[in-house]
């Protein structure tokens, strides 16, 4: 095939390209975002939705409290308010991993103010609602309780969860 034969088939194909790209309709409409809050938990990393986080606290002294359920490790004080704080470990099936100073995530949606230990904040984040997708129906366990959907972000999937069901299992 000579080089102005070439030249030809490859105009044709850019022509073509252009075509189609000026018969696609164009909608500018702004989709609505959400803001996540995206931490490690053991091996796997979960989310909140950035409204129910309040504050990323740096591990802290936690105070014992006898005859607490193993989910909760103690109380903490946030600025002269005592707070809960959950073991969230206990309800997604992670082990236990670092030397213990977590940070607590302190979480607040209507009624419920608690902190939640986490291993580590990875990042926050702003997505659009249609990133957003139903939760895998294989899930098993306590975590499958408190999942309302995944997201998918730099290739791996992040499970997000939700406070309120958080609540409703603590607060039985």
């Amino acid at each position: 095939m000579s080089p102005s034969a070439e030249k030809l088939k490859s105009d044709c194909i850019l022509d073509e390209l252009k075509r189609r790209q000026r018969s696609k309709e164009v909608v500018d409409v702004e989709e609505e975002r959400v803001k996540v809050v995206i931490f490690r938990c053991g091996v796997n990393l979960y989310a909140f939705y950035g409204r129910d986080i309040r504050e990323i606290l740096p591990a802290c002294d936690i105070s014992w409290v006898p005859s607490l359920p193993d989910y909760l490790p103690g109380l903490i004080n946030v600025r002269g308010d005592i707070e809960s704080v959950i073991d969230i470990r206990y309800f997604l099936g992670e082990k236990k991993s670092g030397n213990g100073a977590n940070p607590i995530a302190m979480a607040v949606r209507g009624g419920f103010h608690s902190g939640i230990m986490i291993d580590s904040i990875e990042d926050v984040i702003d997505i659009p609602l249609s990133m957003i997708h139903p939760p895998l129906t294989t899930l098993n366990g306590a975590v499958r309780d408190l999942v309302i959907g995944e997201i998918e972000n730099a290739g791996a999937v992040i499970t997000l969860l939700d406070i309120e069901k958080l609540s409703a299992k603590i607060f039985v």
